[in-house]
């Protein structure tokens, strides 16, 4: 006979919707939200290494906003910058990014037993 775990308590609950949000409205989601950013890291996919100049050339936002997006990716740890004399050049950093989402993935996994039924259970009108 299957056993089910007891749901966590209003502060547990409370914990995980917390770390939910962590996620969620981290660094990498944040990033990623705004089109024009996704449409920088495309860009860049399919032009590889580029300096602010044809980045911005290729994109109706003034380059100071081109420099803030860049930014942005870059702190959500999406981006690789190199600064060769008066040049900056980026590049997605593909590796950084994928390890990123697994471990997001793996702290989704710790937390969709604890708030989420399966749906089985779901579905069953079962309620812990």
């Amino acid at each position: 006979m299957a056993t089910t775990k007891p749901r966590p308590g209003p502060v547990a609950r409370a914990k995980i919707a917390r770390d939910l949000r962590s996620i969620l409205a981290g660094p990498l989601f944040a990033a990623l939200c705004e089109p024009a950013r996704v449409a920088i890291l495309e860009f860049l996919t399919a032009n590889g290494r580029s300096d602010i100049a044809t980045i911005a050339e290729h994109f109706p936002q003034d380059r100071s906003v081109i420099s803030r997006h860049l930014a942005a990716l870059g702190a959500a740890g999406l981006l690789r910058r190199e600064k060769q004399g008066r040049n900056v050049f980026f590049e997605v950093d593909g590796v950084a990014a994928v390890n990123q989402l697994e471990a997001i993935l793996e702290r989704f996994r710790k937390l969709v037993p604890l708030c989420c039924p399966p749906a089985s259970r779901a579905r069953a009108g079962v309620v812990s």
